[in-house]
């Protein structure tokens, strides 16, 4: 992968590293919710957790944030048991999703999961290379064991921090993008007002 910076510089992309999923599910939601509540602009995917009825099935039930479009990732698995399936076609959907939020011009991009697709040089890859072409910060979780990948895809030019640490919240204020805007601008509102 060779990003295009000929507009941006050096890229702003941070990875956060992880090593349980499930915590990482839990981290990146909260994270790209909290975000879009404070009123920052933000486009990509988290996990969505809905209420769930009693039928088993994969949980790949993503939102896209901008446009809060829930979508299902995994093949349909009401047939079979086994390991779920990223479905193509719907990792396309997503993608599309994702840049036509980029007319919106959000200020970051959250994507939940750097997978084999991605690895493989599709998924959501070309996603994450449109918003560091267009200067957009992006933050992207990372397995531990997909590091490598993940280096090679970025060429080395991507930050990393460990899920838990204080330094994804400092990468995100150095960016203005801190979760407290709103808290911020409604303080603000209210005491000018009196």
């Amino acid at each position: 992968m060779a990003f295009n910076l000929g507009r941006t510089g050096r890229p702003s992309i941070l990875a956060v590293v992880y090593s349980d999923g499930a915590a990482a599910c839990r981290v990146m939601s909260d994270l790209g919710y909290r975000l879009r509540n404070a009123g920052i602009v933000v486009a990509g995917i988290v996990p969505y957790h809905a209420t769930r009825d009693s039928l088993p099935r994969c949980d790949m039930e993503v939102e896209e944030l901008a446009s809060r479009i829930i979508l299902q990732l995994a093949e349909d698995q009401t047939t079979r048991s086994g390991n779920c399936r990223v479905d193509p076609l719907a990792m396309q959907d997503a993608a599309a999703l994702i840049s036509a939020a980029f007319q919106k011009c959000p200020e970051l991009l959250i994507i939940n999961k750097f997978g084999q697709l991605e690895a493989d040089g599709g998924g959501l890859g070309d996603v994450i290379t449109e918003a560091v072409e267009l200067g957009i910060p992006v933050l992207v979780g990372v397995s531990e064991r997909r590091l490598a990948s993940w280096r090679e895809f970025t060429n080395g030019l991507a930050e990393e921090a460990m899920i838990d640490s204080p330094r994804v919240q400092q990468w995100l204020a150095r960016r203005g993008l801190a979760a407290q805007r709103n808290r911020i601008g409604a303080h603000q509102a209210l005491t000018s007002a009196a």
